[in-house]
């Protein structure tokens, strides 16, 4: 079982939607700006909750997982201990059951922790609610005040940057005056639990 960084698919999405807002007609004088979405995902309250409860989630997945190989290892103890004094059919029903276990175990692990699986599919749950404000904050300060680009220093393309550049506190304060103004955050729109995606 692989243990999924949950945050790094979401620094790239905003990296490439940074890159997505459109230059104005006439774009002789370039303004360009930039945000880093870490520092964001780090500092922003509604990310801690977000995962938090990610957490949550993952951690019962994971009692599961780990109840399941015990079961497993159990079995399989057992039928070493009692195979030489069973017979072979009863040593191969007991094999049998123990195969049957494994392959349980396989396909759990697979349906959660897998490309597609349930813990890929929470981890965007969770997160999709505030890159989509990060990304319409980005998009309005980019279109509102005419910039070229807003590139993302996480990604790790800037290695300089006049700090008069750097637009993360101005998402990261409208971040914070959404939520004391009522906007939906990840806290009070979190996906329903998954109730353990047996």
């Amino acid at each position: 079982m692989t243990r999924q960084r949950p945050w790094g698919t979401v620094i790239w999405a905003v990296a490439a939607f940074c890159l997505t807002v459109p230059a104005p007609a006439g774009a002789a004088d370039l303004k360009i700006g930039f945000i880093d979405s870490e520092r964001i995902f780090a500092e922003y309250a509604g990310t801690q909750e977000a995962q938090k409860s990610f957490n949550r989630e993952v951690q019962e997945l994971t009692k599961t997982a780990k109840e399941k190989k015990t079961e497993i290892d159990d079995l399989q103890r057992k039928l070493d201990a009692q195979g030489p004094m069973l017979s072979e059919a009863k040593r191969d029903e007991q094999n049998q059951i123990l195969q049957k276990k494994i392959a349980e175990y396989d396909a759990f692990v697979q349906k959660n922790w897998g490309p597609q699986g349930s813990v890929s599919k929470l981890n965007e749950q969770y997160l999709k609610p505030i890159v989509d404000r990060v990304h319409r904050i980005v998009s309005a300060i980019g279109s509102g005040e005419n910039y070229s680009i807003i590139m993302d220093a996480a990604d790790g393309n800037i290695i300089f940057g006049d700090k008069t550049l750097d637009l993360t506190d101005r998402v990261l304060d409208q971040l914070r005056k959404e939520d004391s103004s009522g906007v939906p955050t990840p806290s009070n729109t979190a996906p329903a639990a998954s109730g353990g995606s047996q």
